[in-house]
């Protein structure tokens, strides 16, 4: 009894904090006898794991109730391009494929930190979700937001470097000794581990940074060489 205790007790601390995020989400659970409550599947996500949502494995729509996903777009070569982030209180918006039948964009989420997901069956999505105007208008807004940021993001990386890209990153890191590897530092800024690696050889060559394995030691001010 205990134990069955203790599920429910922490059953209902995610559904509570799941409600504390997304509000909109309480208010439909209450109009539609608890149906949230009944149905959302609550589960960890630790740091570096994938979620699919392509068609085949689309289950329905995930909501962040703590921690961060990153959202990436995966191409015909299995390259990966950061799309944007998924933090508590926001969407994700390639759920919508599976709900209207479109051709899925294999997009993926990574998360980048432990993270306590809720995943809404998407049957509960078409017969409760879209028939709230206030859901929509908050999915709408959420969508604009990342489309927005998805087109500021694409702007600044056609008018900047690679180099600019890469030195404003390890600037931002804020940090003498940065431990990563070239691998995670092309993901950050959506490039190739083999430019990345040439680059930082590059910028070692000139004196401001010494390289080890999994480590970047910074010498001199980088922001000179902006």
């Amino acid at each position: 009894m205990k134990g069955n205790r203790k599920i429910l007790n922490s059953k209902a601390n995610s559904i509570e904090n799941l409600y504390n995020v997304y509000p909109i989400l309480k208010n439909i659970n209450e109009k539609n006898n608890g149906i949230i409550t009944k149905q959302g599947l609550f589960k960890m996500i630790y740091t570096n794991e994938y979620i699919s949502s392509s068609n085949e494995t689309c289950i329905g729509i995930l909501f962040v109730i703590k921690g961060t996903i990153k959202i990436q777009k995966i191409n015909k070569e299995g390259e990966e391009t950061n799309l944007y982030n998924i933090k508590q209180g926001e969407l994700c918006h390639e759920a919508l494929s599976c709900l209207l039948n479109f051709e899925s964009l294999n997009i993926i989420g990574r998360a980048i930190q432990d993270s306590e997901i809720c995943i809404i069956p998407m049957d509960v999505i078409k017969n409760y979700f879209f028939q709230d105007n206030k859901f929509l208008s908050y999915m709408y807004k959420d969508l604009y937001k990342k489309f927005s940021f998805v087109i500021e993001n694409k702007e600044e990386r056609v008018h900047e470097s690679l180099e600019t890209r890469l030195l404003k990153l390890l600037i931002n890191k804020d940090s003498k000794i940065i431990y990563a590897t070239h691998n995670e530092l092309a993901f950050e800024i959506d490039s190739a581990r083999e430019a990345i690696s040439r680059k930082l050889k590059s910028i070692e060559k000139r004196g401001y940074i010494k390289l080890e394995r999994g480590k970047i030691q910074i010498i001199k001010n980088l922001e000179d060489l902006l």
